[in-house]
């Protein structure tokens, strides 16, 4: 037999037994799409109370906390994009269903409803729709539905096991495993269009690759293979080239995802006799215990956390207003993010501002306050509970129009138009 087929029967014989096996050692898959964010909680499954339950931790594995709190199993969490919810799989009506709950844990509810194996929900980078693996057709297919559960549709529509969806951070693609390449419960990663057409083999290897989870910028994939003998986590581009062991132990690593900032990725691995969370630098360097814990944990995923921005304050009025004022003058900029987030709130070369179309139709309000500057500045008023961005605009900007936008550092945009006079 050719080492290449001794090596897939090898594979196949060991997914077969623990594919779906919550056990220490075992490979469930997981689902992963890292939102853009700032770096939230970590949910994550574990044995330690006897059954299978999701807990949550602060980044640093402080504050381990039960949330599901049932004495079913409860598997595979996956954050909401806006990081409020978590849906994961229960085998709480005796069967695996999806249910989502808050992010404490409370308005646990059954999303799926089915007589089949619902598993392995992944949100929509929108938060509109659910993916999940569902076995209701005689064989492992990817499903998507409402985030309600409403309208259930086959997106895979494939003989062969498909598993693990991952939308990207664009929602306009899913990436997904799939055995149809052969031999039969090998698995390579594969991508869709978030509508199930154009599927893409993107590793296209003799290894066993899982769980692929897209970085927040949407430029790489992270997922485990079995390539080097051993199961690592490994990263490639988004279309498949640059694959680079990050893991780099003789242990198990698998179930990457990374942290909402793009900065770190943590996995599931038992070099330490058995099965913890740690974190690494997204190059590799840096691997971290955080669980610390003699029960069996995995399947981590990385909670994004959004500023609570409610608008802009006076004197700015929001869209569709055209604010208007003299070109060359200083409008102060105010918002609100919930508290103090310190003054590093803003993604790297923003605010800016480009120039618009003056739309006569448009209705306008002339900007009331203006201040003096030399230059644009951010400051932060804890009576008022607000940010006041100084946004020194150019003389040269008279008889146009132009957009600010505004970037902050959770990946969200904000944006307010204005019309500049002599």
């Amino acid at each position: 037999m050719s080492t290449k087929k001794a090596f897939a029967l090898l594979a196949r014989i060991v997914v077969v037994l623990v594919v779906w096996l919550p056990v220490s050692g075992g490979l469930m898959q997981t689902t992963q799409a890292a939102f853009p964010g700032m770096n939230g909680k970590i949910a994550f499954q574990t044995f330690r109370d006897g059954n299978a339950e999701i807990y949550g931790m602060n980044p640093d594995g402080t504050s381990q906390t039960n949330l599901s709190n049932n004495s079913a199993n409860d598997y595979v969490p996956n954050w909401s994009p806006n990081g409020t919810r978590i849906v994961f799989s229960s085998d709480r009506d005796g069967h695996i269903q999806v249910y989502v709950m808050n992010a404490d844990g409370s308005g646990q509810t059954n999303l799926s409803n089915s007589a089949a194996n619902d598993n392995k929900p992944a949100w929509s980078p929108n938060g509109t729709k659910i993916a999940f693996t569902s076995d209701r057709d005689g064989d492992q297919e990817i499903y998507v539905m409402n985030a309600n559960g409403s309208s259930q549709t086959n997106l895979t529509n494939n003989t062969a096991y498909d598993n693990a969806a991952a939308w990207s951070p664009d929602g306009t693609k899913i990436a997904f495993t799939s055995d149809r390449a052969g031999p039969s419960l090998v698995n390579d990663i594969y991508v869709m269009n978030a509508d199930g057409t154009g599927v893409t083999n993107l590793t296209n290897t003799w290894a066993n690759e899982g769980s692929p989870s897209w970085s927040p910028d949407g430029t790489k994939l992270a997922f485990y293979t079995n390539w080097d003998g051993n199961w690592e986590v490994y990263v490639m581009n988004a279309d498949g080239t640059g694959q680079t062991n990050l893991s780099n132990n003789a242990a198990m690593d698998i179930s990457a995802d990374w942290s909402p900032d793009g900065t770190k990725i943590v996995f599931h691995t038992n070099r330490d006799g058995n099965d913890e969370i740690y974190v690494m630098n997204a190059n590799g360097s840096g691997q971290t215990n955080l669980t610390n814990n003699v029960g069996v944990d995995g399947l981590p995923s990385w909670q994004p956390l959004l500023y609570n921005f409610s608008g802009f304050f006076q004197p700015v009025d929001n869209l569709p207003t055209l604010n208007k004022l003299k070109a060359g003058s200083a409008v102060p900029v105010k918002f609100s993010l919930g508290g103090d987030q310190g003054l590093n709130i803003f993604e790297a070369g923003y605010p800016r501002s480009q120039q618009i179309v003056c739309n006569a139709f448009t209705a306008t309000d002339g900007v009331e306050e203006t201040v003096t500057a030399g230059s644009s500045s951010l400051s932060y008023d804890s009576v008022t509970n607000q940010y006041t961005y100084v946004w020194k605009t150019d003389k040269s900007w008279t008889n146009t129009c132009r957009q600010l936008v505004v970037k902050l550092n959770d990946g969200t945009f904000h944006r307010a138009n204005f019309n500049f006079t002599k």
